[in-house]
């Protein structure tokens, strides 16, 4: 399996220890204040979210991936999730579910036999795929975003 990590943040801003080293914004709850002097906007927060998603969606559809299941369904956020623990979501249905993920209504891991989506803490994203997706890696860059060769932190993905 290939693992990615996929964030907004910049890999020359981390220390040796990996950690990210400047102040920048990490969830919609973030929306309306200031960070390295600049606003964070409802546009520019939806823009990077939209990019989270087409990239993960990306990534899945290039690999072929056609469903994923809802794992560790979590509702720590009060809104009542559409969703169910185990539930098997076809591809064309996962947009609003990550939606719901990134803003913290509820969080869930979305798993296959050989791929997952994983939404952290701090806006880090987490997909693993059966195969490469240089495709995807592109389009991610393109949006602005950053892909990394890395391991989810997010559980065992061979019991899905």
């Amino acid at each position: 399996m290939f693992e990615y990590r996929i964030t907004k943040y910049d890999p020359q801003f981390r220390d040796t220890r990996g950690a990210y080293t400047r102040d920048e914004w990490t969830a919609v709850s973030d929306v309306g204040q200031f960070f390295d002097g600049e606003l964070l906007t409802t546009a520019e927060y939806h823009r990077v979210e939209n990019a989270y998603i087409a990239s993960a969606l990306s990534f899945c559809r290039e690999a072929g991936v056609e469903s994923l299941t809802v794992r560790g369904l979590e509702n720590h956020g009060g809104v009542s999730p559409t969703i169910s623990e185990g539930a098997v979501i076809p591809l064309e249905q996962v947009q609003p579910i990550l939606t719901d993920v990134l803003r913290e209504h509820y969080w869930c891991k979305l798993e296959g036999l050989d791929s997952f989506i994983h939404v952290g803490y701090d806006f880090y994203m987490y997909l693993g795929t059966p195969s490469e997706c240089p495709t995807s890696i592109q389009l991610a860059g393109s949006l602005g975003l950053f892909v990394e060769s890395f391991h989810s932190p997010y559980g065992d993905t061979d019991a899905a």
